[in-house]
């Protein structure tokens, strides 16, 4: 009996690409590397998104068969769905993280105390710079939660608009998603949900040098009274 090789139409590929794609493409439920992780998934169970505690997109991941489950035209709509319902998820356990006290160590601050006496004009300099700081952090924030964050995967088959740390809108090229590979759709899905994170994360806390200053202060009690004279 002879051995019967064709491929169908697919002459040109080699062997490592059978083989990549099959490598690629993830078996059904959670990956050992989701252990730390919080991973969302559609109603259909098609689409899966893992991320990071921060929020920050790890992987997308599709079912290998998506496409039996799934219409490709709805394939945006189970992604925002997926990738907000791991957003919540992680929201809910950092919160939950950040409401354990026992579990935050308090912040080091190294800087070194000046001890040269410090005057009630340089108290109120100190503190109007502080307050300066302040005002240009909130109203950064308050810039980068209300405005749309838009991202390309740089394919340009993929597209999205994120705004207050959410994704409220995802579009992804029909005719590219009809034949394309899977770990192809995922990379561009996990790019631009990953844009749309960092595009859209505010500042973690605020900073600048007269805030440093204020905490290298107060990090120290009994220089800080020797430098107001009290001590």
């Amino acid at each position: 009996m002879v051995e019967d090789n064709r491929r169908w139409g697919f002459e040109e590929a080699e062997d490592w690409e059978y083989e990549a794609g099959r490598r690629a493409t993830p078996p059904p439920g959670r990956q050992p590397d989701d252990a730390d992780a919080c991973v969302g998934t559609d109603a259909s169970g098609a689409v899966s998104v893992a991320v990071e505690l921060d929020g920050r997109v790890r992987a997308v991941r599709l079912a290998a068969q998506w496409r039996d489950s799934l219409d490709q035209r709805a394939l945006d709509t189970a992604v925002l769905s997926a990738a907000n319902d791991a957003t919540m998820q992680a929201l809910s356990r950092s919160t939950a993280a950040q409401g354990d006290l026992t579990a935050v160590e308090p912040p080091l601050v190294s800087r070194e105390v000046d001890e040269t006496p410090f005057t009630r004009d340089d108290a109120m300099r100190l503190f109007d710079a502080v307050n300066a700081e302040l005002a240009a952090f909130t109203s950064d924030l308050d810039r980068q939660v209300n405005s749309a964050v838009r991202a390309e995967s740089r394919g340009g088959h993929v597209r999205g608009v994120g705004q207050s740390g959410q994704v409220v809108r995802f579009e992804i090229d029909d005719r590219w998603v009809h034949a394309a590979p899977n770990p192809e759709i995922e990379g561009e899905l996990a790019e631009v949900l990953r844009a749309l994170h960092d595009g859209g994360a505010p500042t973690s806390q605020p900073a600048g040098p007269a805030i440093a200053e204020l905490q290298a202060l107060a990090s120290d009690p009994a220089k800080l009274l020797r430098k107001v004279g009290l001590a």
